[in-house]
């Protein structure tokens, strides 16, 4: 594999990880089913489930909430002809409606998502998704002031 295909390669990953990050902050569920393998699968606080699981457990979770996801410092590797794996570094702030008179709740969180990708019909898709949390603080009153 010529090196300008590595190269073009890995900007693909980068991409496939941008739109997964936009379609759970945006919800757009279908759009994020499209970025995954057919057997799929992802691992959540230790458990492994279906990428179906996956997304139905997103958008019941999410429901109403505001959700900002960042995926930084990838470390992408291709390891073979149309496979590849990657890390990537991972911040989430989550804040959930509150009712009349309270103040808003929320997450924000920090954590690393170890993922394997393949290449199906020319186009990269997440096959195997882990979500390794470091840090996870509750937000009172929404989000943080900076």
């Amino acid at each position: 594999m010529s090196e300008y295909q590595t190269l073009s390669d890995i900007e693909e990953i980068k991409k496939l990880k941008a739109r997964y990050c936009r379609f759970v902050d945006t919800r757009n569920w279908q759009g994020l089913r499209s970025l995954f393998t057919d057997d799929a699968r992802s691992t959540l606080s230790g458990d492994e489930q279906s990428v179906e699981d996956f997304i139905s457990l997103a958008r019941e979770w999410l429901g109403d909430s505001t959700s900002v996801h960042s995926a930084i410092m990838p470390e992408i590797e291709i390891t073979g002809l149309g496979t590849a794996s990657g890390v990537w570094g991972m911040e989430d702030i989550v804040t959930f409606p509150s009712g009349p008179g309270e103040a808003p709740k929320g997450i924000h969180g920090w954590g690393h998502y170890k993922e394997e990708y393949r290449k199906v019909n020319n186009r990269w898709l997440i096959h195997r998704m882990e979500l390794q949390r470091l840090r996870l603080d509750p937000l009172e009153g929404g989000f943080p002031h900076g």
